[in-house]
């Protein structure tokens, strides 16, 4: 298995150190949280200052998607 550091801050940390279950690990969280509310591209705009219709056409723009087609 490989691994990664991600740099968050330390409320953010907190705040999911808090949603952990006992004995639960990080990526465990993860993937509960993702399973729970989905995939990211659905997630965006849930957070303030990114609006989901521009958010997702700046996304498409970033991964090279055709300006109509899907996320």
């Amino acid at each position: 298995m490989t691994s990664r550091n991600v740099a968050i801050r330390r409320d953010v940390y907190d705040a999911l150190n808090r949603e952990r279950r006992a004995g639960e690990s990080f990526t465990r969280l993860f993937e509960r949280l993702l399973r729970q509310r989905g995939p990211f591209d659905e997630l965006v705009g849930g957070w303030g200052g990114a609006s989901g219709p521009s958010e997702g056409r700046r996304l498409r723009r970033l991964r090279g998607a055709p300006k109509g087609g899907g996320a």
